[in-house]
């Protein structure tokens, strides 16, 4: 059984309305209906509701060389967020975030609705981060979803040798607990993508009556748009 849709884009600077409408099958409409769920309960954690805050200084003396401070919350919030996370952050769950953007982009075929999912994509995978800043040493990039990754399934989720032993190499560059401040950075653009992408699958299953987000047209022009 299919489930239908009606989608009313407004371009905001220029008033323009765009029309959608189709239909979701069974099994996509309920992914979507299950990631609004696991979205809301990952947003509601106290770790994110807090504001997820950490914070890296670095500093340089030609004597003493680099001095490295970090300022992490308590841990205890994170492994929280963490398990909320698991259902959005794992490839192999059916709502992975990647696969949920795949299934409205599929469907929601209008270059507008697919430039928005775009760009969360670009945030979620720490894309944008890395063309504001990087910070890379003997070709990896520390600030990286694949070093995430890697010290998630080393460290947090599982504790795979290779990919412990591979993080734990890192603190020839960093500490530790400074690589994780950059983990939680890229967690942060995490969320701030799998909040978006939520509140358009709410609007698209009627859970929430209308939404609002920033479409990247282009570097010279990204409008405020708002869907209902």
């Amino acid at each position: 059984m299919g489930h239908p849709y009606q989608l009313t884009l407004t371009i905001q600077n220029t008033s323009e309305n765009l029309k959608l409408a189709g239909e979701f099958n069974e099994d996509d409409w309920n992914c979507l209906a299950e990631f609004v769920q696991y979205a809301e309960e990952l947003l509601n954690t106290k770790y994110v509701q807090d504001g997820m805050s950490a914070s890296l200084n670095l500093k340089w003396d030609k004597d003493s060389g680099m001095a490295v401070s970090t300022k992490l919350p308590d841990w205890n919030d994170v492994t929280v967020f963490l398990h909320k996370f698991r259902p959005i952050g794992l490839q192999s769950e059916n709502t992975y975030f990647y696969r949920v953007c795949s299934i409205l982009a599929k469907e929601l075929a209008h270059p507008y609705f697919r430039n928005m999912i775009h760009d969360q994509r670009e945030i979620y995978s720490g894309r944008r981060m890395q063309s504001i800043f990087r910070i890379q040493a003997d070709n990896v990039i520390l600030n990286s979803e694949k070093v995430l990754n890697d010290w998630l399934n080393g460290f947090e989720y599982h504790r795979d040798k290779k990919k412990r032993e591979f993080i734990e190499s890192l603190n020839q560059i960093l500490p530790l607990e400074a690589s994780k401040v950059l983990f939680l950075d890229l967690l942060v653009n995490k969320v701030q993508a799998i909040n978006n992408i939520a509140e358009l699958s709410r609007v698209v299953i009627g859970k929430q009556k209308s939404g609002e987000v920033l479409i990247k047209l282009s570097d010279k022009n990204p409008p405020n748009s708002s869907f209902t």
